[in-house]
């Protein structure tokens, strides 16, 4: 068989005739494996091989930043610079410096949080408010004024200023400043405040932007996981970013796609998806994944690979095969790919041979 098909590719050499190619054979993809100086490892998957590939590092998928990790904040709402308060003061002393001729309430409206995080009320002076949750602020403020009042009682409210709100940025549904109710105001929170995550977004990377850092999580991760959620803080940004993560299934298939991957996926799922191997074309035999490794990864043990380049080989015309094709997961930038058949190349040659106008005849005389 082979010799024929050395003799076939000579002859449409010796006649100028290009044999035309769909893809390549297992065999040329995998010419010079057992070299003691190849650039790549080939991996048969089997039930057995793959328990041990399964021990080995993830590829694909990383992201540049990591995450800040889950922070569930307390429930208080907290004062920062720029909030603006208001001050209801009941006084039910006569003659009360805090309220007026007649009156028990006295009103200090919108009266905003200086940038050193203090403000300024009459017979008390400068009072340091920053950091304080409301009702902590509220007894400060009390304790001050019972020097003049010693039966004073005092009600405080906030109005979220610029550091006590945080932004929705780009991704959602309805990007926007949203105001931070308490600390326990989380990027899920935001997120779904502002209507959700864009339906025009196929990958999404959640990322957070903080006193000029930024973290990532994939949103998925982080709606899976509560533990990951985070409390926002007021100045910080949110935006839902399009980080596409796919698996290119080429060669003898269907059709050649990019698999996105928004969850694990399989060799066979990626294959079925693409619209599953060539009948006239495919070689059921090679079924490849290629894969690189980062070079930290690579080991002289089976808790890695031996080289960065890797090539996982399935025979789909044994049981272990489809099994194994069933369980093991494909990465973000891994190439599945479906060699041609070997008689593909024979049968293109007599395709070429045809067109030209030769007879069978002809060509066993050049094979002579």
């Amino acid at each position: 068989m082979l010799r024929l098909v050395f003799s076939l590719v000579l002859v449409a050499a010796v006649a100028g005739c290009a044999v035309p190619r769909g893809s390549v054979t297992k065999g040329e993809i995998l010419r010079g494996s057992n070299s003691e100086d190849a650039s790549f490892e080939v991996v048969d998957l089997t039930p057995a091989s793959l328990a041990m590939v399964e021990k080995w590092p993830r590829t694909g998928g990383g992201l540049k930043h990591g995450w800040i990790g889950g922070n569930r904040g307390a429930s208080n709402y907290v004062i920062r610079s720029g909030d603006v308060l208001s001050l209801s003061i009941w006084d039910s002393q006569e003659d009360s410096l805090l309220t007026g001729v007649g009156q028990k309430e006295a009103r200090v409206s919108q009266v905003r949080v200086s940038s050193g995080g203090s403000v300024f009320l009459p017979y008390v002076g400068n009072v340091q408010v920053s950091g304080l949750t409301i009702e902590s602020a509220r007894d400060d403020i009390a304790r001050r004024m019972e020097t003049i009042a010693p039966s004073v009682q005092v009600l405080v409210s906030a109005e979220p200023g610029q550091n006590n709100i945080a932004r929705a940025v780009d991704g959602v549904r309805e990007p926007g400043s949203y105001p931070l109710p308490d600390r326990r105001y989380s990027v899920l929170n935001l997120i779904a405040d502002a209507g959700g995550i864009s339906n025009a977004i196929q990958n999404p990377v959640v990322r957070l932007m903080r006193g000029g850092a930024t973290y990532e999580v994939f949103a998925s991760d982080l709606t899976e996981n509560g533990n990951l959620d985070t409390a926002l803080r007021g100045g910080d940004k949110v935006m839902i970013a399009d980080v596409p993560q796919n698996v290119a299934v080429t060669g003898a298939i269907g059709r050649e796609v990019l698999v996105p991957i928004k969850h694990p996926v399989t060799v066979l799922e990626a294959v079925t998806t693409a619209g599953g191997l060539a009948d006239a074309r495919a070689n059921p035999k090679g079924l490849l994944v290629l894969r690189r490794y980062p070079h930290t990864a690579v080991r002289l043990d089976t808790h890695g690979p031996n080289k960065d380049l890797v090539i996982f080989a399935l025979d789909m015309t044994r049981a272990e095969g489809l099994f194994a094709a069933q369980d093991f997961e494909v990465y973000a930038g891994d190439i599945v790919y479906a060699s041609d058949s070997p008689l593909v190349l024979i049968n293109n040659f007599l395709d070429v041979f045809r067109a030209s106008g030769a007879t069978y005849t002809q060509a066993n005389n050049l094979l002579n």
